[in-house]
């Protein structure tokens, strides 16, 4: 079987086909734009015309009611993109029966399906242009009630701090992202870095970027620590961009967090870096999809 995976992101969308391995191939990306509604209808038709899939998966930024498919909340990340009926948008204008989730519940199912199948509960923290969260519990996304759950990157970690999209204060994704990362660094050296050359000066010690990285590690930690402390999961894993930085950011995370789980029954070394990177989104959309809609294709 083989499905269409969708990966929405604030600045880019990405797509593959994926078997039921979770194996993907075709990969194509594509920068999201203004128009998401009429884009995504396009990419869709575009791909089914070159391949024969079963299913259609999306995995979007945004609070997704798992049922309907419908987006009930995104941030001015993606525009225009509360209340889309996406589920439904894609399925009537394709015919191809489809399913929605959270962008960050997919990368979660993609990298329990294809690394962690014997873990009970995982929890991912997607660390990017923002932060995400996702929590599998024996093999299935939780989505929870109103399609919140595991909207980490919007709990107050600082009361009265940065102001948010979302409209409240102090939010973890103020504190916690890539991009405040590279904010960081052109601040302190004068000049903004790209991605291929913050990297390398991070793994070669510089130190403006090593501290840069270290402010943001700090508040991560705390919040994998009040992750651990709410859910009490296997394993917390940390994907999205900032696994390009490879172990050196997990060793300083795991550095902060080995004071803070002190008085904890968790150890430091049940956090770890994703292990499928960013293809975890489309992989667990386009699983997802193929297995919830696996009886209705008969």
């Amino acid at each position: 079987m083989l499905a269409l995976g969708i990966d929405i992101g604030g600045t880019m969308i990405k797509t593959a086909i994926v078997d039921s391995n979770g194996t993907l191939s075709e990969k194509r990306l594509f920068p999201t734009a203004i128009n998401l509604k009429d884009q995504l209808l396009e990419i869709a038709k575009e791909e089914l015309a070159a391949h024969k899939v079963e299913a259609i998966g999306i995995g979007t930024a945004g609070r997704v009611d798992p049922i309907t498919g419908n987006v009930n909340l995104a941030t001015s990340n993606l525009a225009n993109w509360t209340g889309v009926p996406v589920k439904t948008l894609i399925q009537e204008k394709t015919g191809v029966v489809t399913t929605v989730l959270n962008d960050s519940s997919a990368a979660a199912f993609g990298e329990w399906f294809c690394n962690y199948h014997r873990v009970g509960t995982l929890v991912m923290l997607t660390v990017g242009s923002g932060l995400g969260g996702g929590i599998v519990i024996n093999g299935s996304p939780l989505h929870g009630k109103r399609g919140e759950a595991a909207e980490f990157g919007h709990i107050i970690i600082h009361p009265g701090g940065k102001p948010c999209n979302c409209g409240k204060e102090g939010c973890a994704e103020q504190y916690v992202s890539m991009r405040l990362i590279h904010s960081l660094v052109a601040a302190a050296a004068g000049q903004e870095m790209d991605r291929t050359t913050l990297i390398e000066q991070y793994l070669n010690g510089n130190p403006v970027v090593e501290e840069a990285v270290s402010t943001v590690t700090g508040d991560l930690a705390i919040v994998v620590d009040s992750v651990f402390l709410s859910l009490d999961p296997d394993i917390v894993v940390v994907g999205g961009g900032v696994c390009e930085l490879g172990k050196r950011f997990l060793n300083s995370l795991r550095e902060e967090l080995s004071v803070l789980s002190r008085s904890s029954l968790y150890t430091e070394e049940d956090v770890v870096l994703s292990l499928s990177g960013n293809d975890a989104g489309i992989i667990g959309a386009a699983v997802y999809a193929m297995i919830r809609e696996a009886p209705e294709n008969g």
